[in-house]
């Protein structure tokens, strides 16, 4: 998609530049706060948007918070979210180095 549709691509980036920073951190306030129904629903949603964009990583990482969550796994909870917020980390940067202009 870089080379056949760049616009496009970029827009997909931006929106998710936009939107997942938040989703990231709403999921560390619902493990401290231990709503396991919102950490297993902001995970679906990031672990959605994450295989739209074919981030293996960060998908494999929110379907295991989201598993946690869904068994009540509540000692596996942090650890997940430590791990997606790694792996997020990595995209933003991947996502910046793709979205600045080649000079």
């Amino acid at each position: 998609m870089r080379t056949t549709k760049p616009d496009f691509l970029r827009r997909l980036f931006e929106v998710f530049m936009s939107d997942e920073p938040l989703r990231v951190t709403k999921i560390a306030e619902a493990i401290n706060a231990g709503d396991l129904d919102v950490v297993r629903y902001l995970a679906h949603s990031l672990k959605g948007a994450a295989a739209t964009l074919g981030m293996e990583r960060v998908r494999d990482a929110c379907r295991t918070l989201e598993m946690a969550a869904k068994d009540g796994e509540t000692e596996h909870l942090l650890e997940g979210q430590q791990l997606i917020a790694a792996e997020m980390e990595s995209v933003y940067a991947r996502i910046n180095e793709t979205m600045t202009p080649e000079v």
